[in-house]
């Protein structure tokens, strides 16, 4: 298999673990589907956090997949520290390609960003299938990724950029239509990394569309949604047009996209056509 995945920089890693509000959910969605005796896996697992609360929640162990070799033993030592290192199993190595050497009753991964732009969740959640147990759990269990025109602020601090893709909206953002849902995940069914949809917005305002705004839910579990941003998880994508449209209210326009999980948002391809007033 060839695996896209990025290494997570200290930065990145520490955003994840200091962000209570995605912690918080994470822990919500582990309390509700670890039950004692379960073997877990923690694909990409950064510090051992996730591993560590499935530990808590009664996981009898918990492989902790993880390809930046800087964090074996930060995961070790979190491990030792909390009193786990009978339950916890570090792994060096990509989840995307790895293979387990038993099969697992959940699988938690989130190396999420808007769109499936960056990393590659659905890569690793396609290797790593092949170890669920009949009626096992992934968390977060699904996500929905939707679309909607936007005629993006481009300066900032007095300055002209050339922004090309940016990972969250600015004061001068605004709409121009309806949000259509494009892509639709279970991560417990066949994964395919090609993401190709098209569909149908509808202008909200009159100006010009030099972006589209790409934003996500998630379900950590079934019962477990999250619509709203916290400080890491769930920002929207902007990425901006290669040719900006004139939207009018009231008018449809249909947009066909195409681009592959895992790969940077400046790859992604959207075609805008007028279609009804």
């Amino acid at each position: 298999m060839t695996s896209t995945a990025r290494i997570f920089t200290s930065l990145d890693i520490q955003a994840c673990l200091h962000d209570r509000e995605r912690v918080d959910l994470f822990s919500r969605a582990i309390a509700e589907v670890v039950r004692p005796g379960d073997v877990v896996v923690d694909a990409g697992s950064g510090t051992g956090l996730l591993g560590m609360l499935a530990v808590r929640a009664g996981a009898r162990r918990a492989y902790c997949i993880e390809i930046n070799e800087e964090y074996l033993d930060v995961i070790a030592g979190h491990a030792l520290l909390n009193g786990m290192s009978d339950q916890i199993v570090v792994v060096a190595g990509d989840a995307a390609a790895i293979d387990l050497p038993e099969s697992v009753d959940v699988l938690i991964s989130e190396v999420i960003s808007a769109g499936f732009f960056y990393e590659p969740q659905l890569q690793i959640l396609a290797n790593l299938q092949r170890f669920l147990k009949p009626n096992s759990t992934v968390i977060p269990t699904r996500m929905v990724n939707g679309i909607e025109l936007v005629a993006a602020q481009e300066k900032l601090y007095g300055l002209n950029f050339g922004f090309g893709t940016r990972y969250h909206a600015l004061p001068g953002d605004r709409t121009l239509s309806t949000q259509a849902l494009y892509s639709d995940v279970d991560f417990r069914n066949n994964i395919t990394t090609s993401i190709t949809a098209g569909g149908s917005l509808t202008g909200t305002g009159d100006g010009i569309a030099n972006a589209v705004r790409i934003p996500y839910q998630l379900y950590l579990t079934p019962s477990l949604l999250r619509k709203e941003p916290t400080e890491f998880l769930l920002n929207p994508q902007v990425v901006f047009l290669a040719e900006p449209i004139e939207v009018k209210a009231g008018c449809c326009y249909e947009f066909h996209l195409r681009y592959e999980a895992g790969a940077s948002p400046m790859t992604l391809e959207v075609d805008l056509a007028l279609t009804a007033s």
